[in-house]
């Protein structure tokens, strides 16, 4: 069973816009993300995704939702096929968990030694 400390992977570009690390099984990926202020554009996926907020705030709209300011300790459902997006009020950091993972992360592999 593999083990990792988040310290210990590497934090890399994982688009234009935010860093993270990122661990996945086989049907489910974890990624630890810093996104600076700024916007988040709307859009839509094939796979689920739970998001939990560690630090900063942000604005998110979901799609037939009113925008809602999220912050540290709050965690946000959006099934596959919904569209969402919003805006970064304050640095943020959070937890993702996408169901099955993500195919445009799927390039980042770790390359460090299991705890």
């Amino acid at each position: 069973m593999p083990i990792y400390r988040w310290a210990e992977l590497e934090e890399v570009a994982l688009n234009p816009l935010i860093r993270g690390r990122v661990v996945e099984v086989p049907n489910a990926m974890l990624a630890r993300i810093k996104a600076p202020r700024g916007t988040i554009n709307m859009h839509k996926h094939d796979f689920d995704q739970i998001t939990h907020i560690l630090s900063g705030k942000m604005c998110w709209v979901i799609e037939g939702e009113e925008p809602r300011v999220v912050g540290a300790g709050d965690v946000l459902l959006m099934p596959a096929g919904v569209v969402h997006g919003g805006e970064v009020l304050e640095d943020a950091e959070y937890l993702d968990v996408f169901a099955p993972g993500r195919q445009d992360f799927s390039w980042y592999k770790q390359t460090i030694t299991q705890v």
